[in-house]
């Protein structure tokens, strides 16, 4: 799907909107662009853009107002926030709206495509029709659906990978390192806060409010509970 994957860039600087447009767009993606959020909002529902890149600070509904209304709507296509905020509770508050990744300014074009194709990559159904189930929740990859309880379960793009590489590697421990490896690719500033984030929205979602499906294993990582 990466080749010629639509993505939606919402960025008011002009400039830099016009840079990174002209960069994806010669890398074969299929680029539109938005300068506030009330213009993201309706090319999302009018394109339904395989990725979203979305700058935090925005006129009128922000970033973080647009990720979330995103998935309100039951969007789940992966959001990768661009901020210039460097504190750790901005980059929390994208996380909490449903942000999947972020890259804060001033970044590289390469390391930018990288992570947009990380995160396409993972979005593609091409797994084949195996299912797992560990505790409580059962996922089906080909379709990157979910169930908890056998009841159906939306997940944003990351958190799906999370929950899946640790219910498909359930019963041993996973370590911080492995996990910031397989499911961000190696790519993030090792920030601790970014996984923990994550599990605590995992944990929400399936009901683990004893934390005994998704066990912090102090020091090193976490255990997924086969049962």
């Amino acid at each position: 799907m990466s080749d010629g994957a639509k993505i939606l860039i919402v960025e008011d600087d002009p400039t830099i909107g016009r840079f990174v447009e002209l960069e994806l767009a010669h890398a074969g993606y299929e680029v539109t662009r938005c300068t506030d959020g009330e213009c993201a909002l309706d090319v999302v529902d009018e394109l339904s853009p395989d990725l979203i890149l979305l700058d935090i600070m925005l006129p009128g509904a922000d970033g973080v107002e647009v990720a979330t209304t995103v998935r309100a709507r039951g969007m789940n296509m992966p959001i990768l926030m661009l901020t210039a905020r460097s504190e750790t509770q901005d980059v929390v508050r994208g996380f909490d709206a449903g942000a999947d990744d972020y890259l804060r300014k001033p970044f590289e074009i390469p390391e930018l495509l990288s992570r947009v194709r990380a995160l396409l990559k993972r979005t593609e159904h091409d797994r084949g029709g195996d299912t797992y189930q560990a505790a409580n929740v059962e996922i089906d990859p080909a379709s990157r659906s979910v169930f908890v309880g056998g009841e159906p379960v939306n997940f944003t793009a990351k958190e799906y990978d999370l929950l899946e590489y640790m219910v498909t590697n359930a019963g041993r421990v996973i370590s911080r390192d492995e996990i910031l490896e397989k499911v961000w690719g190696g790519q993030h500033e090792t920030d601790s806060n970014v996984i923990e984030v994550f599990v605590c929205h995992l944990r929400n979602k399936i009901g683990d409010e004893n934390n005994q499906v998704i066990r912090t294993i102090r020091g090193v990582g976490y255990f997924f509970a086969r049962s």
